[in-house]
């Protein structure tokens, strides 16, 4: 995009540069992704996924995948080191194969932006084969003409796999997300048990980096929520 489409973008969405050139980043490897191989073995999940796949409006910062059927680390490098090729402002700062996951972090570069932004891509190794509901879907974002075909989980196993995350980490977002996943099931949110603690300063600081101005309001409603549940 260029620098005037850039700004409306802004201007229409309330979120900064950073976030809409991100996203269209996330696109462009999504789609290389679909017409790839690897992209018939992996469930594509997590916020990204809920943004992009079921228009949640919480822009993200990284592409979480679940392996479906087995991906070799070689293959993977392989992929990521053509994508980078045929782009002169990507390049891999940091890819390995974890235990848990296949791990990349990509640094871009941007004329429009006056430092490099990351993208992580991280692949999960289930322990076992998942047997996760899934529904082959069109991800799509309005600030791109790139599309794929994905598997994504069904928003219902998207509610547990957020609950999950919760319960195994400290991140605003995910209450976010599960709130969005209730209304989207047209359900109320209710505060999932034993909710870590936030700071209002930490949950609010959080969310504002990847929200709009005109969600601000649902921010500290969803803080008061949470806060009550807990005394």
């Amino acid at each position: 995009m260029d620098e005037n489409q850039l700004k409306a973008y802004i201007k229409q969405f309330g979120i900064s540069r950073d976030q809409i050139l991100r996203e269209e980043a996330e696109m462009d490897f999504l789609q290389e992704l679909s017409d790839d191989k690897l992209g018939s073995k992996v469930i594509f999940y997590g916020g990204t996924a809920l943004r992009l796949a079921f228009g949640s409006p919480r822009f993200s910062e990284d592409i979480d995948l679940l392996e479906n059927k087995h991906i070799g680390f070689s293959d993977f490098e392989k992929f990521i080191r053509k994508i980078v090729k045929n782009r002169l402002n990507w390049s891999i700062k940091d890819i390995k194969d974890k235990r848990q996951t296949i791990f990349a972090l990509l640094l871009i570069k941007d004329e429009k932006l006056k430092h490099s932004f990351s993208l992580k891509i991280e692949i999960h190794k289930p322990a076992k084969k998942t047997k996760l509901k899934t529904v082959l879907s069109l991800v799509k974002s309005p600030i791109s003409t790139a599309e794929s075909l994905l598997l994504i989980p069904t928003l219902r196993e998207l509610q547990r796999l957020k609950e999950n995350a919760l319960a195994d980490r400290k991140k605003a977002r995910d209450i976010f997300d599960l709130w969005y996943i209730a209304q989207s099931l047209r359900e109320n949110f209710i505060v999932p048990p034993k909710m870590p603690f936030y700071s209002k300063r930490e949950f609010k600081n959080e969310l504002q980096v990847f929200l709009s101005r005109k969600y601000y309001p649902i921010i500290d409603q969803l803080y008061e929520q949470i806060t009550a549940k807990n005394k």
